[in-house]
């Protein structure tokens, strides 16, 4: 008999149990959306699946140790998955089940044309060096470091300008507006510099212990200077005045990015997998 997940609340019993919390550095994710009014949540009592609002092919993915064994557990949520019609998913889940996840999702989707676009890790990070000094690099006399009110035009227009030169490379062509207003909503740092955004730091993401740093970014004619470090810095600083831990995920393929987190004093503490899904009708 298939198991039965049903619609939870953000205060369900399963967020404090010992499992989950134990778990949850690797779900901050989780953490923060669970409280979100327009994320569905959906459990069987031990685990847990997280449905973004408004057509986000976003899903989170949170699931009992004892899940390693148990292939009809794992049919179960591969088949709600399955049922849910999330367009284009992008399911992301503990590394050591997605293997199996990946081949069980094939098997119970084989009937709706369903194809594996992208597969790929992303290495969790927490900055843990909690008694040491950060000394961020000194701003140039035409550099200013400013925190972005979604409110103000004037601020939203360098937001805008900065990320459509970067479009192409984030591939956000199909998704612009929605992710720039996200990021809006979000703890925003931009890095002006002669009257445009060159870098920023996003936070958001926030835990009764961890905060996540969402995106460090800079444009391509200002990288290699130096400005990713000095926002990577920044935001560690802002997120450790309140005593939290800072947090960030990467693709573990992002060479570039990986060496940046290094050098500011971040290490892996997990790895999750993504595996996006496209169904060829």
């Amino acid at each position: 008999m298939a198991t039965k997940f049903e619609k939870i609340a953000g205060n369900d019993s399963i967020f404090n149990n010992k499992e989950y919390i134990a778990d949850s550095i690797i779900f901050n994710s989780i953490e923060s959306a669970r409280s979100a009014f327009d994320c569905k949540i959906y459990s069987d009592h031990k685990n847990v699946i997280i449905l973004f609002a408004n057509n986000s092919p976003r899903i989170w993915l949170w699931t009992s140790d004892t899940i390693k064994d148990d292939t009809n557990k794992l049919i179960d949520i591969c088949r709600f998955l399955r049922d849910s019609n999330v367009p284009k998913a992008e399911i992301y889940l503990k590394e050591e089940v997605a293997g199996t996840f990946s081949d069980l999702y094939a098997l119970t989707t084989l009937e709706i044309n369903y194809s594996v676009k992208d597969e790929f890790s992303l290495a969790v990070y927490t900055y843990n060096k909690k008694n040491q000094e950060i000394e961020i690099p000194e701003l140039e006399k035409d550099e200013k470091i400013i925190k972005v009110d979604k409110d103000n035009e004037a601020h939203k227009k360098l937001v805008t300008d900065f990320y459509m030169q970067l479009k192409d490379e984030f591939r956000w062509n199909d998704k612009f507006e929605r992710k720039v207003n996200e990021y809006l909503q979000m703890e925003f740092y931009a890095l002006v510099k002669d009257g445009r955004m060159i870098a920023n730091a996003v936070i958001g993401g926030k835990t009764e212990q961890y905060l996540r740093i969402k995106s460090i970014a800079v444009l391509s004619d200002e990288r290699c200077k130096g400005f990713g470090y000095k926002m990577c810095l920044f935001a560690l600083n802002k997120i450790r005045e309140r005593n939290l831990t800072p947090i960030l995920y990467t693709h573990v393929g992002n060479k570039s990015a990986v060496a940046l987190w290094g050098k500011s004093g971040f290490s892996v503490k997990e790895k999750l997998y993504l595996l996006k899904i496209e169904n060829n009708d």
